[in-house]
């Protein structure tokens, strides 16, 4: 389990202007979420920055105010600003040392797949799953090695390696990664492709071309002339 400090301050007045005073203060404000009243507080932006280039649930952060702790937390939620890619608001939860919690867990590919050099294309569908632990023992990442898929090779949760203390929470036949046919991917498209620039007379002929087989299925009793009701 990874674990990081960040030093923080105790947010008393929370009126609009002073969030705007914050953060061009370079401070981002958050609120800390669990056992107790909620606190407000601010982040010192250039700090998380350096310490969080990647926004994760899955670290406990230790939170202290002029070295005091104030508790352990994880990440639950957090505002981006899209244009900058700046955080401008973080939800942190509070976490108890001897309770259970659940939190998601990425899931990195370890390797390059067999069927990739065959000339197969690797599908990663399922990125994240979630766990339930004690903080002590939430894993920084869950590796599937994939060296061994070959053309039509597929993992599934199922298939997950178990870690103690871990206990992995998702649908047995979720799937994970694959290896495709090169073939299948260009098809779909080929086929979307031709419905798009397909003419509406041609369109149209199929309807007619069905039409037929009424008629030729009426002309049975006809030829036969006992094929009356009884």
């Amino acid at each position: 389990m990874e674990v990081n400090t960040l030093a923080v301050e105790t947010r008393t007045i929370l009126k609009k202007g002073t969030t705007k005073t914050a953060r061009k203060n370079k401070n981002i404000p958050a609120v800390v979420y669990g056992r107790n009243t909620p606190k407000h507080i601010l982040v010192n932006e250039r700090e998380f920055e350096k310490k969080f280039h990647k926004v994760s649930e899955n670290t406990i952060i230790t939170l202290l105010e002029k070295d005091n702790k104030l508790g352990d937390v994880l990440i639950k939620d957090y505002q981006e600003d899209l244009r900058t890619q700046k955080i401008m608001h973080i939800d942190f939860f509070e976490v108890d040392t001897y309770k259970k919690l659940r939190t998601n867990v990425p899931i990195l590919l370890a390797g390059t797949a067999v069927g990739v050099k065959a000339g197969g294309i690797l599908e990663h569908l399922l990125h994240t799953i979630e766990v339930e632990c004690f903080p002590k023992d939430i894993p920084e990442k869950i590796t599937v090695n994939i060296e061994n898929l070959e053309i039509g090779d597929s993992i599934y949760f199922r298939d997950l390696e178990k870690i103690d203390n871990v206990k992995f929470h998702g649908q047995e036949d979720a799937l994970i990664v694959h290896v495709i046919h090169f073939k299948a991917v260009t098809e779909e498209p080929a086929a979307a492709e031709a419905a798009a620039t397909e003419t509406p007379e041609a369109a149209g002929a199929a309807p007619k071309a069905g039409g037929a087989a009424p008629k030729a299925a009426g002309a049975a009793p006809k030829a036969g002339g006992d094929n009356k009701p009884a």
